[in-house]
């Protein structure tokens, strides 16, 4: 990108990144897929599709038109883990 193509672009004060940063969830602590999610907790998709509908694991789903893509953050899977006792 050479100068005269950055001109257009707004640039947001190092503050205000800053703070949206902060808000933002990192995205490494994001998992995508059953697959991810299943790998990090160690057991078998099938398993945690059955905590998911039987215990309560937290999985998040982003609708679409038809059906959703799922996804899980790693601390609301560690505080869940945590908390089965």
């Amino acid at each position: 990108m050479n100068v005269t193509e950055t001109q257009g672009i707004e640039r947001l004060p190092l503050v205000k990144m800053k703070v949206l940063d902060a808000q933002m969830p990192n995205v490494c602590e994001r998992l995508d897929s059953w697959k991810e999610i299943a790998s990090y907790l160690r057991r078998s998709v099938r398993c945690v599709q059955r905590w998911e509908k039987n215990e309560g694991l937290p999985i998040l789903r982003h609708r679409h038109a038809h059906g959703a893509t799922i996804y899980a953050y790693r601390h609301e899977l560690e505080h869940w883990w945590h908390g089965r006792g």
